[in-house]
């Protein structure tokens, strides 16, 4: 990947860095004591990989219910006959349910305070596929080049950089913002200076969308300004409560 494009990614040590949370594709805080991402329903790859980390997890609860079956059927006369077995299961299988339902509703309890980074994590994911097309549209004008056939003009493309690069501050601001909303939410002049550059990025991004006549970039245009919108609104919910 081109060097200028790969320095535009949003890695995933970054977001860490930015809100002080681990963050994964799947879970936000990591998985035991953390949240499920609302992005894993959107692609079938992350929401396979969700259901075998709960079939893994319940399984290693099973493992460790075992000894309370045990105890449980010992302390009733230690037989392993038929009632004996099938109240073993019924303690341990009745475990492991209580456990996943109580570690689930966790989850749904503790999502409430994360109600704007979700979205804003969903834009992360967005806007760095975006980067991955514009890597792969420099790609093909490289090829094309060797087969001399005409290239958008050079403009073009440094004005996706720049759309891109504001784009990605925008993304930056918003995560910022989302922190100091969960954190503290008695900075306020630090997240009214957010928002301003937020609202600014914005307009030079409808500005660029609607000069750029390029039909290989418009589509990346039109997605980071789509991108902007997304983040401006969700910021300015929260900002409002």
């Amino acid at each position: 990947m081109n060097p200028n494009i790969a320095a535009l990614k949003i890695t995933a040590e970054e977001i860490e860095r930015l809100i002080d949370l681990d963050v994964n594709e799947i879970f936000i805080g990591g998985a035991i004591g953390g949240v499920y991402r609302t992005g894993v329903f959107k692609q079938s790859g992350r929401l396979l990989t969700l259901i075998a980390t709960e079939l893994i997890v319940a399984a290693l609860v099973f493992v460790f219910s075992i000894p309370i079956g045990l105890g449980f059927t010992q302390a009733n006369g230690g037989s392993f006959d038929l009632p004996s077995t099938l109240r073993f299961l019924q303690i341990t299988l009745g475990t492991t349910l209580a456990v996943m339902l109580g570690w689930h509703g966790y989850m749904q309890y503790a999502r409430k305070q994360f109600a704007l980074l979700m979205p804003l994590l969903d834009e992360v994911d967005r806007y760095n596929e975006i980067i991955e097309a514009v890597a792969t549209l420099i790609e093909l004008e490289k090829l094309q080049s060797n087969h001399s056939v005409a290239l958008p003009l050079r403009q073009d493309r440094t004005q996706v950089l720049e759309a891109l690069r504001m784009t990605r501050d925008s993304l930056v601001s918003g995560l910022l913002t989302e922190k100091i909303l969960r954190k503290s939410r008695g900075l306020l002049s630090r997240r009214q200076d957010l928002l301003a550059n937020i609202e600014t990025n914005l307009a030079a991004l409808q500005m660029l969308e609607i000069n750029q006549r390029a039909s290989e970039y418009k589509t990346v245009l039109n997605e980071a300004l789509q991108i902007g919108i997304t983040v401006y609104q969700e910021v300015q919910k929260l900002s409002l409560r």
